[in-house]
């Protein structure tokens, strides 16, 4: 959707002259090849404000940027004047701030999908000038975004903590899946990631048909309205849905967060998509380009739609899939934005058996494990089962493991599997998953507390029926196991395959002992050899 501008000009004199900037020779991965150095200055400026508001670190979206002298002028000519005089050259120089603006704007959301989430798309200026007779500069220049409602303070222009750290909470739901999808092949990953956000989001009808019908859903205090986010892709609220903004930013936000094995970069591209209003994607692969629309997916478009070739030059594109022809025409402001002119679209359509497979990556030495688990540590690390903790080179081999934790090991043991149903439970989005199928298999139910930390007794528990709930063929005959216990069949097995043994003297098992992350990873690596 076209951004809104909301202008405020405040001038005593000022200016530049703009020179025709020279685009770039290759392609860039990010948008803004075609900025001066003037406007690079500003979009690095409001780029660490839009970050710091995002991240919660401010809670003002404004910023002030001052200039040299005559590092932003423009003559009288290019001013549309016959003389510079001052005061009335004001409407003219806001004039030209708003060109700039709106292609500083442009590269922002295009270069930073996540990150603008608060913003309700209006934002303010007011600048400072001086000027000669045939000159003028800036001196200075202050930009305001205002907030969206969903995440606004006290004022227009001011955000909420809560608010933007609960929106905050969206990252781990992305990063889970990615990390659900590692191991695939690059275009089985961009496919996932396709899925993934069909599944998740459904297109916002109601918001597209009162933009068709003038009734602007992104008014400045709208209730709600920020349907060209991503946030809403993955918040796990069924109501509340984006329209193509959202589906194409939340693409390319994956795509970022994605470790690629070939060349791979995604693009957020605007424009005409069929006669209305678009922004979709465009896959670089290995230098070449193919269009990714997950809206038209969403909507009713076959699959053959995604990375399809396309004929056209220029501006102009059409794709044919499943019999039907989808035009996409670049919006003029996309010029130059990636590479002189626009991102050239492949005729032919991408072949997944080209798709690069990932190479195994390099396993992490420890360097906190003892020798009682290093090497059950790196076993488990080598099978991706678990990760380091905290820098990439520890393990915490003594700190509680927790039982969701236990729970995501035993679930990437499995290969990850996908639940049907929800534990009625909520955790961390990169346990989430884990936690469902744990449920799902039985291994759960309710009053669960996944952050509890996980005890002998829960860990053999879990460990026997992830691996089928074998009978042992005789009892430890632990004195602290009560043979009725729920547990006790579990313990039985464990001795028996040589997964524990007693802890303290020979006749105990301390079954309430809380586990650390050393002795699951023991416990797992001979479990599963």
């Amino acid at each position: 959707m076209r951004k809104r501008l909301m202008s405020l000009a405040l001038a005593l004199v000022m200016a530049l002259s703009l020179a025709i900037p020279a685009h770039a020779a290759t392609v860039s991965t990010k948008a803004g090849a075609n900025l001066t150095p003037a406007e690079q200055k500003i979009y690095k400026a409001l780029e660490s404000t839009v970050i710091e508001v995002a991240a919660g670190n401010k809670t003002s979206p404004e910023v002030t940027i001052s200039f040299a002298e005559k590092e932003l002028v423009w003559t009288a000519q290019e001013l549309g004047l016959s003389s510079i005089t001052a005061g009335q050259f004001d409407d003219a120089v806001h004039e030209k701030i708003g060109v700039i603006m709106d292609k500083i704007y442009t590269c922002l959301e295009l270069n930073h999908p996540f990150e603008l989430f608060w913003a309700n798309n209006y934002w303010s200026w007011i600048f400072w000038a001086q000027n000669t007779s045939n000159e003028v500069w800036l001196t200075e220049l202050t930009c305001t975004y205002d907030v969206s409602l969903d995440y606004r303070g006290s004022s227009v222009t001011t955000v909420d903590p809560a608010k933007i750290a609960q929106a905050n909470a969206v990252k781990d739901m992305a990063k889970s899946i990615v990390q659900a999808n590692e191991g695939k092949s690059d275009y089985e990953k961009l496919a996932a990631y396709r899925d993934k956000i069909c599944e998740l989001n459904t297109y916002n009808d109601e918001a597209n048909d009162a933009r068709k019908q003038d009734k602007d859903p992104y008014a400045r205090d709208h209730t709600y309205g920020d349907p060209w986010q991503m946030v809403y892709v993955f918040d796990g609220d069924p109501s509340t849905n984006v329209l193509c903004e959202g589906y194409a930013k939340a693409f390319k936000y994956l795509c970022d967060l994605t470790e690629f094995a070939g060349d791979v970069t995604c693009y957020i591209v605007e424009g005409d998509g069929d006669g209305e209003a678009h922004m979709w994607n465009v896959v670089g692969i290995d230098g070449a380009f193919y269009p990714a629309d997950i809206t038209y997916i969403d909507t009713g478009a076959p699959e053959s739609l995604f990375l399809a070739g396309a004929t056209g030059s220029g501006r102009t594109y059409t794709v044919s899939a499943g019999g039907e022809r989808y035009t996409y025409i670049y919006r003029e402001d996309q010029e130059g934005l990636f590479t002189d002119g626009y991102l050239p679209l492949s005729p032919t359509a991408y072949s997944p058996e080209q798709s690069a497979k990932p190479q195994p990556k390099p396993v992490p030495e420890f360097t906190d494990t003892p020798d009682w688990c290093k090497a059950e540590a790196q076993w488990a690390a080598q099978e991706g089962i678990t990760n380091g903790y905290g820098a990439q080179d520890k393990f915490a081999p003594g700190l509680d493991c927790s039982q969701q934790e236990i729970l995501t090991f035993l679930w990437r043991a499995a290969g990850r599997p996908e639940a049907k149903e929800k534990a009625p439970v909520t955790v961390a989005s990169y346990y989430q998953d884990a936690v469902n199928w744990a449920y799902e298999q039985g291994y759960v139910g309710e009053g669960f507390d996944p952050a509890a930390a996980c005890t002998r007794a829960q860990a053999v528990s879990y460990i026997w029926k992830a691996l089928g709930e074998q009978e042992a063929k005789q009892s430890a005959d632990f004195t602290d196991v009560d043979a009725e216990a729920p547990y006790a069949k579990a313990v039985d097995w464990a001795v028996e395959k040589g997964i524990t043994k007693g802890d303290g003297s020979g006749d105990t098992f301390a079954p309430d002992k809380v586990c650390s992350r050393g002795h699951i990873a023991c416990f797992l690596y001979r479990a599963y050899n």
